[in-house]
């Protein structure tokens, strides 16, 4: 995978299971990377963000992972939204998938704008791997 974090930005994880984000946030400690977990439980809030963020009253995130199966919006709906503010048009966006490398899915999240897709890793040492691959 080629996409790096390049600065000390938040790394932003949107999945609206507590557990998930709660784990990772352990694994980023584990991790090489220095950046800050800032979870959000759902799209809505997220996107909500990003409005501050595009006033001027938060950072841009470092990296966006995005849960795809998620209620009321979905991760690959808010990619598309995302993607459509001219200015949220870089930010790096990796689609996570619970359970699923069907070749259907990578599509469709690559074509409605994440830069990469990655399975869940399936245990601890394998989510802090992954997170080292983005330092």
């Amino acid at each position: 995978m080629a996409i790096k974090i390049t600065n000390d930005h938040e790394l932003v994880m949107v999945d609206d299971d507590e557990m998930e984000l709660v784990l990772t946030e352990r694994y980023l400690r584990q991790s090489k990377l220095t950046n800050k977990l800032l979870p959000f439980s759902s799209a809505e809030k997220f996107l909500k963000y990003l409005e501050g963020v595009a006033k001027g009253e938060h950072r841009m995130p470092a990296l966006v992972l995005m849960d795809v199966r998620m209620p009321t919006i979905d991760g690959f709906e808010a990619v598309t939204l995302v993607r459509r503010i001219p200015q949220f048009k870089t930010i790096p966006i990796i689609m996570m998938f619970s359970n699923s490398d069907a070749e259907t899915d990578i599509r469709k999240a690559l074509n409605v704008g994440a830069d990469h897709y990655q399975v869940k890793p399936s245990n601890g040492e394998e989510f802090v791997e992954f997170l080292n691959s983005l330092a």
